[in-house]
């Protein structure tokens, strides 16, 4: 079959709706059932998920059990194969059966299990940092450190100003996600127990029009007459 190439990125066919993702990022060939991932010079940098590092990816051939960080947008090879299906693309001779459950991948982010979902979790990010500022202690140099996790000095930095300096700021920036995600989740199960009783008052109401509507006319009767 004749080379496919889909463009993976905010304006690719393979679309992903990520700040940190390039407009045109990274290429995925696929070519008499074999598969290729190349990156276009993007932005944020392509990256393997690998033995508890991003390992940066410049191009290859890819397998369908990897997964792949765009920038900070996760995907698996699996994902990305379901996106050209949707699109139209004729996946050739990848027509084996899929995997059940695409998301039960799992990958190993600094001793984290992750499964593939949108984009790295601020937990991750933190673990990261975690581990080049540990690395920084120990007498390693910053760049040193933030390529042994593969990144690069200015997202690290980048990441520090948006999760904190310091592990104590990312503690407590943590806390507070935390205690804001408790409050958003009470909130929404008050919202779902306001819905439901406004429900239930809905429908007894239109039950009693309902009745009211299907009641036969009274008459009155007087003096023999109607």
């Amino acid at each position: 079959m004749a080379k496919q190439t889909f463009i993976i990125g905010r304006a690719g066919e393979l679309k992903l709706y990520d700040d940190t993702v390039s407009r045109r990022h990274a290429a995925l060939e696929i070519e008499d059932g074999a598969m290729f991932l190349r990156d276009l010079d993007s932005r944020n940098g392509t990256y393997e998920i690998r033995d508890k590092v991003l390992v940066p990816f410049a191009g290859g051939a890819i397998e369908r059990d990897q997964v792949f960080a765009f920038g900070e947008c996760v995907r698996s090879v699996t994902q990305l194969l379901d996106m050209v299906a949707e699109h139209g693309g004729d996946l050739g001779g990848l027509d084996a059966p899929p995997v059940a459950d695409p998301a039960a991948f799992d990958v190993t982010v600094v001793g984290l299990e992750v499964a593939p979902r949108p984009r790295l979790s601020a937990g991750d990010i933190i673990a990261l940092l975690d581990h080049v500022d540990a690395a920084v202690s120990a007498g390693e140099t910053l760049e040193d450190a933030c390529r042994e996790v593969g990144i690069n000095v200015q997202r690290y930095e980048r990441w520090c100003r948006e999760h904190g300096a310091s592990p104590g700021d990312r503690g407590r920036n943590d806390d507070d996600v935390r205690r804001e995600n408790e409050r958003l989740r009470k909130l929404v199960a008050d919202l779902s127990l306001e819905r439901e009783a406004l429900k239930e008052a809905l429908a007894k109401a239109a039950a009693k029009d309902a009745r009211a509507a299907a009641a036969p006319p009274i008459s009155l009767v007087r003096d023999g007459q109607s």
